[in-house]
């Protein structure tokens, strides 16, 4: 049974499932509309299917590099534990329950879902990642769709919002996917995946980070204006983003791969106090 939970990465399914439960939240209450249980656990359960579904097909298609790399070679997948067919049906069928189940009440959810498969599985993983190094960029997106879906399944096309909100998520994922690629440097040579930090260099991929957090801090601004208005969340979330881009400006004045998982560490921490203030202060 574990080797079933291992392929859909709990941690960061928990992660990517924290923005969806959040923008949904948010979504609802700057709406004054009275919250729906029903509507809020069938969103949760579709998104939450739907990651899985997608996680599970991204470790069947990647179980040849992950077989190359120290970090990634006891996987189930790769180690034998798993068999790829039983990975590729398992994956199939999770998200197809997640994205039917969406479909079923709402339309818009059903659609994000799918684009988040499709930038996952087919740019990022099939196109992208194993040829340039700029595979993020695209395939970032992917982890921007839970938190648009949570929002469009209670506001449909009015996703200003929402389109915001996944955004943070978007700017994130380089310091996410980056700093970890630096920390295992070795892995993914040995792989041959092309990561930005291994073909320009650790220095110049985390001044990027720099900047990509720059846009976050603006980000939170402007969601503050247009949607949450609660100085409690712009000050929490300013202060847990000004403070990880001041130990990211340290680590580009000196980066190492040692330093790098530690910042991994701190990216998802940031994340995770910016999505939190958004829900405590979407309730004032």
């Amino acid at each position: 049974m574990n080797r079933f939970i291992e392929v859909i990465k709990p941690k960061q399914t928990t992660l990517l499932m924290v923005t969806c439960i959040v923008s949904y939240i948010v979504a609802s209450n700057t709406l004054n509309r009275q919250f729906d249980p029903v509507n809020f656990l069938k969103t949760c359960v579709a998104t939450a299917l739907a990651i899985s579904g997608t996680t599970a097909l991204n470790m069947w298609l990647d179980r040849d590099i992950d077989a190359l790399m120290y970090r990634t070679r006891n996987r189930p997948v790769p180690s034998g534990r798993l068999s790829p067919r039983a990975c590729a049906l398992y994956g199939s069928a999770l998200f197809s329950i997640g994205f039917l189940l969406g479909l079923s009440f709402n339309v818009y959810l059903a659609f994000v879902l799918f684009l988040g498969l499709v930038f996952d599985i087919f740019v990022y993983t099939i196109l992208l990642k194993r040829k340039s190094p700029y595979s993020i960029v695209l395939g970032g997106f992917a982890g921007a769709m839970p938190a648009l879906a949570g929002w469009v399944a209670v506001r449909n096309e009015d996703i200003l919002g929402g389109l915001i909100i996944s955004s943070i998520v978007l700017l994130w994922i380089p310091a996410h996917i980056w700093y970890i690629s630096m920390h295992y440097e070795e892995d993914y040579r040995r792989a041959r995946i092309p990561m930005y930090p291994l073909i320009v260099g650790m220095e110049k991929a985390s001044w990027t980070i720099v900047f990509t957090t720059s846009i976050i801090l603006i980000l939170i601004a402007v969601l503050y204006i247009l949607v949450l208005k609660d100085n409690l969340y712009l000050i929490i979330s300013s202060f847990a983003i000004t403070y990880f881009l001041y130990k990211a400006v340290e680590f580009a004045r000196d980066p190492n791969r040692f330093e790098a998982k530690k910042m991994y560490k701190l990216a998802s921490m940031t994340l995770g106090i910016i999505y939190i203030s958004m829900l405590i202060c979407s309730f004032f």
